[in-house]
C-alpha cells in the first residue's frame, strides 16, 4: 500500500499534532505518525502568557477556534472540567543553599515571586500531558488528519520533490510518499536516527542531567514556612510553577487540580558527580535529604510511577532541515525547563511553518529554500535561550544575582506579550526579540555582563549593586509591568498601573491599553487578593 500525502509529520505530542491541524487548515492532506501511543504520560507542562497568546494567535490564523478553550485556566475549567489541567499564577523561586545568618533575613536572597496574571480565571495553566496530547489527537482526526499509532519508520528515502517512507505496524509494511516531512518526533529519534545527526552541547547552560516524576500526597510548600510576611503575597505561591533553587541545580513543582504534583530536578552534571550515574530513585532520595524543607513537602508523597531519569537535557542539532524535511524548534534543540521557554519557542516555529506550506508551495520541483531561513531563525532564538538560562545557571549559587539577572527574561517576554496583543508585533519581532539584531545583541551584552561582575571580585554588596544596576538600565525601556531590580521586595504582582504609566513604551495610548486589558479580562478590578500572608 502506498499513501500519497503532501505532509507528513513525525510524533503526535502537543507540537507535531497542533502542526499536523495547522497545515490541514492551509488545505494539505496530512499523515500524523506516532511510534507510541495515547494515552501516554510524559512532561513539558507548564505555559506561559506569552505561550497561551500564540496559541490564541494560531486558532486565530489558523481557523481553529476550539485552542481558545486552553487559553486561560478559567475559561478550561469552565469548558473541558473533564480533561485535567494545573493553575498557574506566575514564577515562583526559593533558594534553599545555605546562607550566613545576615544574608537570610534579606528577603532578595530568599525568594522571587513573579506574577503573571491578576486572578484565577485569566491564569496560565499547567498541562496534564495525557489528557491534553490525547485530545488534541482526536481534534486533529476530526479535521481529516490522517494518523497512525505504534508504527516505526523501517526506511526513509530523500527525493528533491519529497522524502518517502517505509513505515511498519503491527507487522504490516506500507509505503508513503510526501512533499515535506515535518519532524517534531524528539531529539534522539526520527530524522535525527535516520540521518545519524549528532547532538552539540550547549555554549552557555551546563551540562545538566534530570530526575522526574508524578506525585501523590505531596503537602503544600507553605506549610514550611515560619517567616512572618508583612504583606500579602501576589498569589499563593503554590499555583505557579514553583523553583526550588539548590546547589548546583534546581527542584520544579507543578501542582495539578486533581491532586497530583509533577516534581523533577535539573542538576548541573558537574557538580553531582558522585550520584549522576545512580538511579533517580537514588539521586531523588539524596536531594531531600540534603534539604529538610523539601523533604517534609515529600515525607507522605507516593509517585504512581517509578521515576524515571535524563541522562542529558540541553542540546543543540548539529543540523534541523533538509531540502524537504525540517525539525519543529522542540526537536532542534532544548536548553532547559528553568523559564518555560520550549512551549513559545515551539509555538513560534509552528507559525512560521503555517506560514510556508500549501499544497500550491508543496507542488513545485526542486528544495524549499525557505526552510534555511527557518532553521537560521529558530538557531537563532535557541541561542538567545541558551544564554539567558546559561547566565542564571552561572550566578544560582548567589541567588540575589540569580533573581535579579532573571527580570531581564521577564521584562522581555510582558513587552511582547504586550506589543502583539495590541497588534504591533513588529516591535518584538521573534522569541526575546531576535528579529531585531540591535536588541537581540543588546541582551547577549547585557547577560556577559552579568556574568563577569558575579565572577568578578568586587566587595558582595558592590557586586550585586552592579548587578541590580546593569539590570535596569537594560530593562528600562522595555519595562511596561513594573520589574524594578531595585525595589526592596522581591515580589512583583500584575496589576494594571505600570502597563498605563509605560503605554509609551508599546506606542500606545492609555486609552489602547485599557482597551487591551478590557479584551483580556485583566481590566480594573480584576486583580484578586487571595493569597495568605503565612
Amino acid at each position: 500500500m502506498t499513501i500519497n500525502v503532501d505532509v507528513v509529520v513525525l510524533g503526535a505530542g502537543f507540537g507535531g499534532t497542533l502542526t499536523a491541524m495547522v497545515a490541514s487548515r492551509r488545505g494539505c492532506s496530512v499523515l500524523l505518525i506516532e511510534k507510541g501511543y495515547h494515552p501516554r504520560i510524559c512532561i513539558g507542562e507548564s505555559t506561559t502568557p506569552l505561550t497561551n497568546l500564540l496559541l490564541e494567535e494560531i486558532a486565530h490564523d489558523y481557523d481553529l477556534p476550539f485552542l481558545l478553550d486552553f487559553t486561560q485556566w478559567g475559561r478550561w475549567k469552565r469548558k473541558h472540567p473533564s480533561l485535567r489541567v494545573g493553575l498557574k499564577r506566575g514564577f515562583s523561586f526559593f533558594n534553599h543553599q545555605k546562607l550566613a545568618e545576615a544574608d537570610s533575613k534579606m528577603a532578595w536572597n530568599r525568594e522571587l515571586i513573579v506574577a503573571a496574571s491578576p486572578n484565577d480565571n485569566v491564569a496560565d495553566t499547567h498541562w496534564w500531558r495525557s489528557d491534553w496530547d490525547s485530545y488534541l489527537v482526536k481534534q486533529s482526526m476530526k479535521l481529516g488528519v490522517g494518523y497512525m499509532d505504534n508504527t516505526v519508520i523501517s526506511n526513509l528515502a530523500e527525493h528533491q520533490d519529497g522524502i518517502e517512507l517505509e513505515l511498519i505496524r503491527a507487522g504490516i509494511k506500507s509505503q508513503v510518499k510526501a512533499r515535506i516531512l515535518i519532524d517534531a518526533s524528539g531529539g534522539k529519534t526520527g530524522m535525527a536516527e535516520k540521518l545519524s545527526l549528532s547532538q552539540e552541547k550547549l555554549r552557555h547552560t551546563p551540562e545538566t542531567l534530570g530526575v522526574y516524576g508524578h506525585f501523590e500526597h505531596v503537602k503544600p510548600w507553605m506549610d514550611t514556612q515560619v517567616e512572618k510576611r508583612q504583606r500579602k503575597l501576589p498569589y499563593p505561591p503554590e499555583n505557579a510553577a514553583v523553583h526550588h533553587i539548590v546547589e548546583g541545580g534546581w527542584i520544579w513543582c507543578l501542582r495539578f487540580d486533581h491532586g497530583t504534583v509533577s516534581a523533577g530536578a535539573s542538576l548541573v552534571t558537574s557538580k553531582h558527580e558522585d550520584i549522576q550515574h545512580e538511579s533517580p530513585e537514588i539521586i531523588w532520595q539524596h536531594l531531600l535529604r540534603k534539604h529538610p524543607r523539601l523533604a517534609h513537602m515529600f515525607a507522605q508523597a507516593k509517585t504512581i510511577y517509578p521515576l524515571r531519569k535524563i541522562p542529558r537535557i540541553g542540546y543543540r542539532m548539529e543540523r534541523m532541515h533538509g531540502d524537504r524535511w525540517i525539525m519543529l524548534p522542540s526537536v532542534a534543540g532544548f536548553v532547559d525547563p528553568l523559564l518555560s521557554t520550549g512551549f513559545p519557542l515551539t509555538l513560534h516555529g509552528i507559525k512560521r511553518l503555517g506560514r510556508l506550506i500549501s499544497p500550491y508551495q508543496l507542488a513545485k520541483n526542486g528544495p524549499i529554500h525557505a526552510l534555511s531561513n527557518l532553521a537560521k531563525i529558530t538557531f537563532d532564538e535557541l541561542a538567545l535561550s541558551d544564554e539567558m538560562i546559561g547566565t542564571l545557571f552561572a550566578t544560582m549559587n548567589d541567588f540575589r544575582h540569580f533573581a535579579t539577572a532573571s527580570l531581564l527574561y521577564f521584562s522581555n517576554v510582558s513587552f511582547s506579550e504586550t506589543s502583539r496583543r495590541l497588534g504591533k508585533a513588529y516591535l518584538s519581532p521573534g522569541f526575546l526579540c531576535s528579529g531585531l539584531p540591535g536588541q537581540s545583541l543588546h541582551l547577549k551584552n547585557t547577560l556577559a555582563t552579568i556574568r563577569d561582575l558575579h565572577a568578578g571580585n568586587l566587595p558582595r554588596d558592590a557586586k550585586w549593586g552592579a548587578i541590580q544596576q546593569v539590570v535596569k538600565d537594560a530593562v528600562d525601556p522595555i519595562n511596561i509591568v513594573g520589574l524594578d531590580p531595585l525595589s526592596s521586595s522581591p515580589w512583583f504582582y500584575a496589576n494594571p498601573e505600570p502597563l498605563l504609566k509605560n503605554a509609551h513604551k508599546v506606542r500606545a495610548s492609555q486609552e489602547e491599553i485599557q482597551g487591551m486589558l478590557a479584551r483580556c479580562g485583566l481590566s480594573n478590578g480584576a486583580t484578586d487578593a487571595s493569597a495568605p500572608m503565612p
